[in-house]
């Protein structure tokens, strides 16, 4: 009994975990591709705006140090919409799954 409750459970956290990726997935603009296949995309957006530059593949704080080029501020919704990725160094509770 114990095993079929626990299986139950499982299956069922396995489904909520599922879902909640696919939703993750599908908020984006399908018809516009991330900019970087290797990156991973925005779990958390922010509610700031961000710096993005023409040609770059993530988009930043605009403190950041790893930020190159003059950039431009979008809201971080507008830059996640064009393919725009977080940074890895500034923009890491964008990355943070909770």
């Amino acid at each position: 009994m114990k095993a079929t409750v626990r299986l139950a459970l499982t299956t069922a956290v396995a489904v909520v975990a599922i879902a909640v990726g696919l939703d993750a997935a599908t908020s984006r603009n399908p018809s516009q591709p991330i900019l970087s296949e290797h990156s991973q995309p925005a779990v958390n957006i922010p509610a700031e705006q961000v710096a993005v530059v023409a040609g770059g593949k993530t988009f930043h704080d605009p403190k950041c140090t790893a930020l190159h080029g003059k950039p431009r501020m979008v809201s971080a919704s507008e830059a996640v919409q064009n393919g725009y990725v977080p940074c890895v160094r500034c923009m890491r509770k964008a990355l943070a799954r909770q």
